[in-house]
């Protein structure tokens, strides 16, 4: 065999069967194979790199780099690679409660992961349904003039019989003994807490904060009136609802936060704009867009364009302390900073974006960082409808990007 096809047959082996180790010099071959050779190790370098992204998305990976764009070998595994993503985003969604998702693609795959979702849905409704059903019973037997003591020892909450003349316990379940036996002035600080019901036979209900050694706690209260052994008796029924109260607080955070960045999000970003318009404050809407993370995702991954993203984010912040900095889309921002008129806010978005291009991070790559806004000011007297104000704003942030795109080409020539 010619020497040059020995090279070439010995380098597919190497590509084949130890690909970390896989050389060719394309000068060293017959200078008639050198053309071949050089597309043999393109066609090679594609299949390697396919082989390298199909091992990572067969281990779950899908945060990896992408082929490169020439590689048409990894074009299906790519468009598969993008249906995964969505599809992962789509069951972060569902796990969130959203079973409006649906999939269109993909055949018999499509086909069992809707039923899914409409079996999840149906199933949370039965749920709901129930928990309503409970709900009402629950409530029948508070409202009821009979409480048995071999059931209250079963029931969540803390139950204290009192009687209204000496304002002696007279029955408590186990819980609410628990917590008389830590501490023993416990119901008595809490009715010194609450107001005297009105009509205290049909029930009154309270949410009040009780303190006790430093510790804060919440506590749903329930109380009514009946007979009890002939006589006339109050019951309290109490709920610690304060671990309920905290899973709540961080619900909501979150709700309003975005995952990536930990800046507010879109939904509170135009809640809070239009409360402020409503209170006739002074503020300035700023519109920001960063420039180039598509090239930056592209070329250096998404990985890099996260950063990129979560650095522009921290420099908004510095904007000022009370400004609200919210992500309103993958490279769009939005500030809101309270009693800033236009010239104060370009002259300290003009330092912002200047920091933001000094960003440590980005020193030494072959890219930086840059941003476009736009401004809008709002005055106590404003009369302008909240679209014109934000349109005012969008329209100047893409008049700015417009010229920091030409200033770019000028710099190139």
């Amino acid at each position: 065999m010619d020497s040059g096809l020995k090279t070439l047959f010995d380098y597919l082996g190497q590509v084949i069967y130890e690909p970390d180790n896989a050389s060719l010099v394309i000068e060293d071959l017959p200078e008639h194979l050198q053309e071949f050779g050089s597309g043999l190790k393109f066609f090679a370098d594609c299949v390697m790199e396919t082989t390298a992204f199909a091992l990572a998305m067969s281990k779950g990976s899908l945060d990896g780099a992408l082929p490169s764009r020439g590689n048409e070998i990894a074009a299906p595994l790519k468009s598969l690679h993008a249906s995964l993503k969505h599809l992962t985003w789509q069951a972060q969604r569902i796990a969130l409660g959203d079973y409006n998702q649906r999939v269109a693609f993909m055949g018999d795959f499509a086909s069992a992961f809707n039923t899914m979702v409409e079996q999840l849905a149906e199933r949370e409704q039965h749920l709901e349904e129930r928990l309503m059903q409970i709900e009402e019973k629950s409530a029948s037997l508070v409202q009821g003039n009979l409480l048995l003591t071999n059931l209250i020892h079963y029931v969540p909450q803390q139950i204290f019989v009192i009687n209204k003349d000496n304002h002696e316990i007279v029955l408590t379940n186990n819980i609410a003994a628990i917590e008389l036996m830590q501490n023993v002035d416990y119901l008595e600080n809490i009715i010194s807490l609450i107001t005297p019901c009105q009509e205290p036979e049909a029930g009154c209900g309270y949410d009040i904060a009780y303190e006790n050694e430093g510790i804060t706690r919440y506590l749903q209260i329930s109380r009514f009136s009946l007979e009890w052994h002939d006589k006339d008796s109050e019951v309290y029924a109490i709920s610690d609802v304060t671990e309920a109260r905290k899973e709540f607080a961080d619900l909501k955070s979150h709700a309003y936060r975005d995952s990536l960045t930990g800046l507010f999000n879109r939904a509170y970003g135009m809640m809070t704009f239009n409360l402020w318009l409503d209170e006739k404050k002074r503020f300035a809407v700023i519109f920001v867009d960063l420039d180039s993370l598509k090239y930056v995702n592209d070329v250096f991954g998404h990985a890099e364009g996260d950063i990129y993203i979560i650095r522009a984010g921290e420099h908004l912040k510095t904007f000022t302390p009370d400004a609200l900095v919210c992500r309103i889309g993958g490279d769009e921002y939005m500030l809101l900073a309270p009693g800033f008129g236009f010239d104060d806010a370009l002259a300290r978005m003009n330092e912002v974006a200047k920091n933001l291009r000094n960003d440590e991070h980005q020193l030494d790559k072959e890219y930086t960082y840059n941003m476009s806004f736009g401004i809008a000011s709002v005055d106590r007297d404003n009369i302008l409808p909240a679209g014109d104000i934000l349109g005012a704003a969008d329209m100047r942030m893409y008049i700015d990007k417009h010229r920091n795109k030409q200033l770019k080409k000028k710099a190139r020539k």
